[in-house]
């Protein structure tokens, strides 16, 4: 699956193809460096309101209704996140590997620059991103935009109805 995203954005734009990823690709997944620095988090604000419900006229029965906010703030100094330390060894990353059901790596200049790993939660019917890295020095070329775009394509062929994604601050 080859794709021309993130041409145009300037001359040096990588070229960026993608294919499934194999047992072979643990050497330089474990060498690619997908540490990140950020001057803001994210927090999520839960609003809940009480909704007068209709039905026999009566404004007595109430149900919640939920809104959710994204807000954004600042951080100075900025935080550095090396997950680095987590990964072990190669043979660790094989081993995480072999424990996915499916994934795809995005290769720029057909170097590895990221991957997705997925996972079926066949009692959900819905498929896990066990992991999405996108290499440091691959950044801001759509690489992550076009690995989501391969599972949620992998997902439907798998007979899923959603893609499940957790995120930490």
């Amino acid at each position: 699956m080859g794709s021309d995203h993130g041409k145009g954005m300037d001359a040096e734009s990588p070229h960026i193809d993608v294919r499934a990823v194999l047992l072979e690709d643990a050497q330089a997944l474990h060498e690619l460096d997908y540490s990140f620095e950020t001057d803001r988090i994210y927090t999520l604000n839960v609003r809940g309101r009480l909704t007068p419900t209709t039905g026999t006229g009566s404004l007595s029965l109430a149900k919640q209704a939920l809104s959710f906010e994204l807000v954004e703030t600042p951080v100075d100094p900025p935080l550095y996140k090396s997950y680095r330390e987590f990964e072990g060894t190669p043979a660790d990353v094989e081993a995480r590997l072999c424990n996915v059901d499916g994934g795809y790596v995005a290769l720029a200049n057909e170097r590895l620059a990221g991957v997705i790993l997925l996972k079926v939660e066949e009692w959900r019917s819905l498929t896990r991103i066990e992991n999405i890295i996108v290499g440091r020095q691959f950044r801001r070329y759509g690489i992550g935009s076009l690995l989501l775009k391969c599972a949620s394509d992998w997902a439907r062929n798998h007979g899923c109805w959603a893609i499940l994604l957790e995120t930490q601050n």
